[in-house]
């Protein structure tokens, strides 16, 4: 195995072991620890960002609900403290939920919002199409969206005949610094990070045709009351609203840039009007597509239909 692709898997072990940052961003009025309190797990992604400031301006406790907010390394460590019962409300996607509903995890997929990713690139390497990723490394996170999104792209490749490495590497952030550090051959970025590679003078690949909107979002514990994820939703529109009514999210409190990760120099990039989006309720036809790449996938038991997986309002 090359020495890169060796470096990549040694990081991916330390990757996974990640958990929750020293303290919780943007607490509500409520006191940490609160039992009352709905307790949200989130990673270093944009589409956190409503929910954050809907805590920080005062949206939620306009709602009666009162919430604790934790921000974790990766996608993964948020949803293993939804598992755990650490939290109420997880960041996640269609096919990681089927994956913990297969292990027999009482969680549902209740929302979605805007999560694009991308393949950033090796800059070195002068990767400008799909073709080109053939007998390369991409690093990702395995059984889920972002290992949907590389399927699609590896499919755009014409005749493919070298081996393509995938390692997991569950943190965003730390695929984003080895890709600087030129460790990785490409890496699937969501659009924080792809903003940050691109601040940093990387490009990413035109990928037009593949289309994954509506797989990500939040996933709830199964038996947390309805009505109140309703409202958590709602505060995330009205978040949305009043973000994209800014030309910036300059104004937002260093606290929370700080917490995801949204660091100077991203921040300037980030457009709220075309970053940003109202969640909506998930799509009972992406629901069967997850579904069946899990089951192509040999992810979950073909006795698994996916009738559990959407939250029933």
């Amino acid at each position: 195995m090359r020495l890169p692709a060796y470096i990549a898997l040694i990081c991916a072990v330390f990757s996974a072991c990640g958990g929750e940052t020293d303290k919780a961003v943007g607490e509500s009025r409520a006191q940490v620890n609160d039992s009352i309190a709905l307790h949200v797990a989130v990673f270093p992604s944009l589409d956190a960002l409503p929910l954050m400031v809907a805590n920080d301006w005062g949206i939620l406790d306009s709602l009666g609900i009162r919430t604790e907010i934790a921000v974790y390394r990766s996608q993964l460590d948020a949803e293993k403290a939804l598992v755990d019962w650490k939290a109420d409300v997880a960041m996640s996607d269609m096919f990681r939920v089927g994956w913990w509903q297969s292990l027999g995890k009482p969680i549902r997929f209740a929302f979605s919002t805007r999560r694009p990713l991308y393949i950033m690139p090796n800059r070195v390497l002068r990767i400008v199409k799909p073709a080109q990723l053939d007998d390369r490394m991409i690093a990702g996170t395995r059984n889920s969206q972002e290992d949907y999104f590389t399927d699609q792209v590896i499919a755009l490749i014409p005749r493919r005949k070298g081996q393509i490495l995938r390692p997991q590497i569950n943190s965003t952030e730390l695929r984003l610094s080895m890709l600087k550090a030129g460790q990785l051959d490409a890496a699937v970025l969501n659009e924080q990070q792809a903003l940050g590679a691109r601040h940093a003078g990387y490009s990413s690949l035109k990928l037009d045709s593949v289309n994954i909107s509506g797989f990500s979002g939040f996933a709830c514990c199964s038996q947390k009351n309805i009505a109140t994820i309703s409202k958590l939703q709602a505060a995330y529109n009205i978040a949305v609203s009043r973000l994209c009514s800014h030309s910036d999210v300059l104004h937002i409190s260093s606290e929370i840039r700080k917490a995801i990760f949204i660091s100077d120099g991203v921040d300037s990039l980030v457009v709220p009007s075309r970053d940003f989006a109202h969640s909506s309720l998930p799509s009972a036809t992406k629901c069967k597509e997850a579904v069946s790449w899990l089951h192509n996938r040999f992810v979950v038991s073909t006795n698994y239909t996916g009738d559990t997986l959407l939250v029933s309002y």
